[in-house]
């Protein structure tokens, strides 16, 4: 019975992990972004930090450290294996990763900010239309190289142990 029970806190660990990496990894690469001067509007980052923490609220202080350790950890791991030159080819990177779990059925939660910011920010790269500062979208031809990208940092997650069979959540 203690063997079923820890398997149980194996199997609700790895759930959380799960929906909290992709936003996590959205998020560092937005404060990349930031870093480097790049302007992110302030209300999404602050939805896509809220998404990454969520599902840790179901679970005790002490699981909440311990998990969003392993969280981070995942994440500059993944994010390390990745090394985008341009912090804005991590982000279109990250936001492709987790168009692709959904596409995959790997991450149930069509609705999470992450997703929806992914979503935005992969709209945003389809649009013509000039910018205030009048300019353009540059990074339209990069898509298949996020793809590309994001399909190796699911294998590399798999790796890792994370998503390795879909509708988990």
């Amino acid at each position: 019975m203690k063997a079923l029970a820890q398997v149980d806190l194996l199997a609700r660990d790895l759930t959380i992990i799960e929906q909290c990496l992709p936003a996590h990894m959205l998020f560092l690469m937005m404060e990349e972004c930031k870093k480097a001067g790049f302007e992110l509007r302030a209300d999404v980052m602050h939805h896509l930090n809220l998404a990454a923490v969520a599902p840790l609220s179901q679970i005790d202080m002490l699981s909440i450290a311990r998990l969003s350790k392993r969280v981070d950890e995942a994440a500059t791991a993944l994010l390390r294996d990745l090394s985008p030159d341009d912090p804005r080819h991590g982000l279109y990177c990250c936001a492709q990763f987790i168009l692709t779990l959904v596409d995959e059925g790997r991450w149930l939660d069509a609705r999470n900010q992450a997703v929806l910011v992914a979503l935005l920010l992969m709209d945003d790269v389809k649009d013509d239309r000039k910018d205030v500062k009048g300019e353009g979208a540059v990074w339209r031809l990069e898509e298949r190289k996020w793809q590309k990208a994001a399909r190796k940092i699911l294998r590399r997650a798999m790796t890792l142990g994370f998503y390795t069979s879909s509708m988990r959540n």
